[in-house]
């Protein structure tokens, strides 16, 4: 059987495949994405499904989306975060009439920041109303949890938020 030659370099030993358009690549030659890349998003586009690219698919449809993405979770980490259970008034601008939810989350720092991110897509700068819930999840001697919550994205006025004071 006849070795492959690379699409990208042109050496023999193309051992892998750009899932997208098949050209034979190397090892050298592969952009690989990781599993979780795109983890908070809710639904997954079929192009970023994949896990090996070669340069010219990963540089038109893998990295303008990563970009983005990561774009938008800078921005879901400096998203303000009201819970419901808080009642301090806040500036508010304008809220959204759909809810947001983020079920099954490993932690409740998790399930912040993927609320904060749906948030963060639709251009709001806050979630107000959050409600975190807790499930203890017992098999036999092990015990774990998982993390659920709901928020509704918002505007609220920066300029006029109170900064308590040490």
């Amino acid at each position: 059987m006849p070795e492959k030659q690379c699409f990208s370099c042109g050496k023999l030993k193309a051992n892998r495949t750009c899932q997208i358009c098949e050209a034979d690549l190397c090892k050298s030659c592969t952009q690989f994405l990781e599993e979780d890349s795109f983890s908070f998003l809710k639904t997954i586009p079929d192009s970023l499904r994949h896990s090996t690219y070669c340069n010219p698919c990963f540089d038109e449809k893998v990295a303008p989306e990563l970009s983005t993405y990561e774009e938008t979770l800078e921005r879901a980490k400096k998203i303000f975060v009201f819970f419901k259970t808080q009642r301090k008034p806040f500036p508010l601008i304008k809220k959204s009439r759909e809810r947001v939810d983020a079920k099954n989350c490993p932690d409740r720092d998790e399930t912040i920041l993927r609320l904060a991110f749906f948030a963060a897509e639709q251009e709001f700068n806050a979630i107000v109303e959050v409600d975190i819930t807790q499930e203890k999840i017992r098999n036999q001697g092990y015990e774990k949890s998982n993390f659920s919550g709901t928020g509704f994205p918002a505007h609220i006025d920066e300029s006029k938020m109170y900064w308590d004071r040490d």
